[in-house]
């Protein structure tokens, strides 16, 4: 069973649909069960968790309240900023 619930995804209706739990770091149960890809009960769904530290150490939280002591109301801030060659991420608040 899951140890530390997340995320739980259920059908709204009865399907054949699993209920999907996901834990805080990163594994995955399929209707209770640790989901293991080699599993021919499992062989036409495809998972993949993507895992982040920059989550975990609360980095831009920290950031953020550094820079809510010296801000201006209305006024929008970048917190962080990631380039890659196929997508462009920031992170801005306004106070």
């Amino acid at each position: 069973m899951c140890s530390n619930p997340w995320i739980t995804i259920k059908a709204r209706r009865k399907k054949k649909i699993p209920e999907i739990r996901l834990d805080k770091i990163g594994q995955v149960y399929i209707d209770g069960q640790l989901y293991d890809p080699d599993d021919d009960k499992y062989r036409n769904l495809s998972i993949n968790v993507e895992t982040h530290s920059k989550l975990n150490t609360g980095e831009e939280t920290q950031k953020m309240l550094e820079l809510q002591k010296e801000a201006v109301k209305g006024k929008t801030y970048t917190v962080s900023e990631s380039k890659d060659k196929d997508k462009h991420e920031s992170t801005t608040i306004k106070f």
